[in-house]
């Protein structure tokens, strides 16, 4: 048991690999096998294609990070606390940096019209249905309200999330900065602009 689960985790991550370096369509069930070091057959064993690779990915990419926000300490965020935010922010930070190859993934299939720019989306959705519900507030699927709290949430929050996971060692390199210096001006600007406005909005603060 302990063995496969070693196989499933060493595909997955050369599949994550692959699949970040050269998109979904480019990316091969041979060379997954080659970065995996392992035989082609081995990859068929345990999944039916590369879609099934994708799928699982982003399975436990979402499992994750529903389970991060559905833990005690996240549903009873003060989220009046500058610190408590912070620390929010940070454990979300360290579990998608772990799957910063997923996270790519999923920057480069979202700008795509296909069926698995829509899994994304679902996935998103969910996300944002528990981040709206840490913040008190119950919104009726079909409400303008809720349209406007996930267009707020998509473009103002969650892309720039993605965007800094994904980029944030380019941004380094480029500017000479240290990974703990940027990361706080991110929190410290994210937690400024985009959480203050999206919480006053939910909590009817002002109009969005």
């Amino acid at each position: 048991m302990g063995l496969e689960r070693d196989n499933r985790s060493i595909i997955l991550e050369a599949a994550a690999a692959e699949f970040a370096e050269r998109g979904f369509d480019g990316a091969r069930v041979d060379a997954i096998a080659r970065r995996a070091g392992v035989n082609k057959a081995l990859i068929y064993y345990y999944f039916d294609n590369k879609e099934a690779l994708l799928d699982l990915l982003f399975l436990e990419t979402r499992d994750a990070v529903m389970g991060l926000l559905k833990t005690k300490e996240m549903q009873g965020v003060d989220l009046d606390s500058t610190e408590a935010l912070t620390r929010m922010m940070v454990s979300f930070l360290d579990l998608l940096e772990q799957r910063q190859n997923v996270v790519r993934v999923i920057i480069m299939e979202l700008s795509k019209r296909t069926p698995i720019n829509s899994r994304i989306f679902e996935f998103i959705e969910e996300i944002m249905e528990v981040m709206f519900s840490m913040a008190g507030e119950e919104l009726h699927p079909e409400s303008e309200d809720l349209a406007s709290h996930r267009v707020t949430e998509f473009f103002t929050g969650i892309m720039p999330l993605l965007d800094y996971v994904a980029y944030h060692e380019l941004w380094m390199e480029r500017y000479k900065v240290e990974e703990s210096t940027l990361r706080s001006r991110f929190v410290r600007s994210f937690l400024g602009t985009h959480f203050a406005y999206s919480l006053a909005a939910l909590r009817g603060g002002q109009g969005m």
